[in-house]
């Protein structure tokens, strides 16, 4: 399949067109292209697909040699994003963004992903077909946080604010007064062994543990004990914990359920 090598050629032929992007986040639209696959829709499909990539998609392209090894591809997919990564260039002028979104392990020993594009801070397309496979090391020089997202600074305090912080971890290690690169540091260590991340605050505590399906996050305050409906990705549960800390509108980033 296509690799990231040959990517800023295709982008070239696409910054061309006049392209209309579809809506929804990076992994809303990951989730859509790997369901188009899986149920042979072209027309969800061609909701993402740019271009003259789009004239390729009828309900045959699922059976030619382009489409049907994605489709097979697809068919293995288990629901979850498993996690993204981000960088971010320029092309002909333009600000390029792309999103490797990690759902599933190939064969090959490869990570199968969708390549998801935006250009000028449009919403996201699929990068060319958009389902491709990459290696571990290369998916890995993507960065967890979106190039220039302002986000994840919502209503970022001084460090000292952060004094109030502390985290707990499985294995049994703490640590007082962490910043946001150790949270984020932490968040991106947890495996099977040192399962859990307990950051506790003056308000109570939010808490995240690792699952086969993605990352569960509680919290606790004076109104009780509650659970996210939605089972995160490291992407959204770091979102969450970093919003946590600056004091930022995280309770917005899930439905809550009372436990």
């Amino acid at each position: 399949m296509r690799k990231l090598t040959g990517y800023f050629l295709i982008i070239s032929l696409l910054l061309s067109v006049n392209i209309a992007f579809a809506q929804g986040s990076a992994e809303d639209a990951a989730k859509d292209i790997i369901k188009a696959y899986k149920t042979k829709d072209p027309v969800l499909l061609k909701k993402y697909v740019a271009g003259f990539f789009a004239m390729a998609i009828n309900e045959s392209f699922f059976d030619s040699d382009d489409g049907k090894p994605l489709v097979e591809i697809a068919g293995k997919w288990d629901g979850s994003i498993k996690e993204i990564r981000y960088s971010k260039g320029d092309m002909m002028g333009k600000s390029v963004l792309l999103a490797s979104a990690y759902f599933s392990d190939n064969p090959n020993g490869n990570l199968n992903v969708v390549i998801l594009s935006s250009y000028e801070n449009s919403d996201w397309k699929a990068f060319a077909l958009g389902i491709s496979d990459i290696s571990k090391s290369e998916f890995e020089e993507g960065s967890i946080d979106i190039p220039g997202d302002a986000k994840a600074e919502e209503t970022k305090p001084s460090a000292c604010d952060y004094a109030e912080f502390s985290i707990e971890m499985a294995s049994g290690d703490t640590y007082e007064k962490p910043g946001i690169d150790k949270l984020k540091e932490l968040l991106k260590s947890l495996n099977d062994d040192n399962f859990f991340l307990i950051l506790t605050s003056n308000d109570g505590f939010l808490q995240t543990t690792t699952s086969e399906k993605g990352y569960i996050v509680q919290y606790s305050d004076d109104s009780g004990m509650f659970e996210a409906e939605s089972i995160f990705t490291l992407e959204k549960v770091t979102d969450i914990f970093v919003l946590y800390m600056n004091k930022g509108e995280w309770k917005s980033k899930a439905k809550w359920n009372n436990m």
